[in-house]
């Protein structure tokens, strides 16, 4: 696994939070969407990149992959949880216990960076938006901008956009490598400009923005 290790200064609580109230609300919650072909990246690193995204990711998988995430969480501090698509399209969590959460509205988006044009909108919805494991940190990062700056997260949005639409298939091979440590960052802007340019996205904003756990 290979992504940036966080500093956490030793401050007061919320001694670097924003005094003044957010201007707008979010209320969408992010769903991870965990492809069958993650498996191949071994559930340990598979895992460890979710926890990244949260200590209790809301994850979107199969039920083989359901297994597997659960066989290697059971005795970590990582503590998924599962979204249930209903046929009507609308979802709920799936708790370990059988609970079932309530149903809200749910958009796909994974898997199709054109479908997050209208991202910040969605997110002021109550509904459940699903993320892909390759976008999910700069999708994550500017979600928590936008509450107290849509004009810079519009900025972020629009360079996600334009740097996940010019990725080749090779460009996602390679920054997938790298996110799991087979491929150095330090050498992707030689191998490809459209594979750096997603990826220096994404480590600044992975780093300046923190999740709910930090």
């Amino acid at each position: 696994m290979s992504m940036p290790e966080r500093y956490h200064p030793e401050c007061p609580p919320d001694a670097h939070k924003v005094i003044r109230p957010p201007v707008k609300e979010v209320f969408a919650t992010l769903c991870v969407k965990v492809e069958d072909s993650e498996e191949k990246n071994g559930m340990a690193n598979v895992v460890e990149i979710l926890s990244l995204m949260s200590k209790k990711p809301l994850i979107l998988c199969s039920d083989k992959m359901r297994k597997l995430i659960c066989d290697y969480t059971k005795d970590s501090d990582v503590k998924p949880e599962f979204l249930r698509v209903h046929d009507d399209g609308k979802a709920s969590v799936s708790y370990e216990n059988g609970a079932i959460g309530p149903t809200t509205d749910f958009y796909d988006f994974a898997g199709k960076s054109e479908n997050y044009k209208d991202f910040l909108k969605t997110l002021e919805k109550k509904c459940i938006v699903s993320v892909d494991m390759l976008s999910m940190f700069t999708l994550r990062s500017i979600s928590t901008v936008y509450p107290w700056d849509e004009l810079l997260a519009n900025q972020f949005l629009g360079q996600y956009l334009d740097a996940s639409k010019a990725l080749t298939n090779d460009d996602i091979a390679l920054l997938t490598d790298v996110r799991y440590g087979r491929f150095d960052a330090l050498n992707v802007e030689e191998k490809s400009a459209t594979a750096y340019k997603f990826l220096r996205l994404e480590r600044k904003l992975f780093l300046q923005y923190p999740t709910e756990d930090d």
